[in-house]
């Protein structure tokens, strides 16, 4: 790894540098207000279209509206409130990505993008496999 002069010096005096978890904020960012009734906060590189047959029938069949998900590209994943509690659903991402600790921990769902996935069989049998794994968190009332 190469280090700066500053670095090296700043090392050499035993003074310990500190990385921003939140970068971002620093750029005039802010975290992110989350609608009372979000359900699911679905991550992508590009938001899917809610007018997508496939999509309309995966909410129906969680028992949720378009207006339960909310959609955030991946460089908005650090700015998501921290006491989040919903459902995450990672859609197309190629990469895993590193979010802190107490949202990391949430019930999550992996699939390919929904392009993808309408024709991918294997893909929407794992999608509603990982859905049935977590069905309390979609159906809270469910027995």
């Amino acid at each position: 790894m190469t280090t700066s002069r500053l670095d090296w010096q700043l090392e050499q005096m035993g003074i310990r540098q500190y990385q921003l978890r939140r970068p971002a904020a620093l750029h005039g960012e802010v975290a992110i207000v989350l609608p009372d009734n979000v359900r699911v906060i679905l991550l992508a590189d590009k938001a899917p279209s809610f007018t997508s047959p496939l999509l309309q029938d995966i909410l129906r069949a969680i028992s949720l509206s378009p207006e339960q998900i909310y959609c955030l590209t991946p460089e908005q994943a650090m700015m998501i409130p921290e006491d989040t509690r919903c459902v995450f659903w990672f859609m197309g991402l190629s990469e895993q990505l590193e979010l802190p600790v107490s949202i990391a921990k949430l019930p999550s769902l992996t699939s390919p993008s929904l392009y993808e996935l309408a024709d991918n069989p294997d893909a929407k049998r794992a999608l509603w496999q990982q859905i049935c794994h977590d069905e309390y968190n979609f159906f809270p009332h469910a027995e």
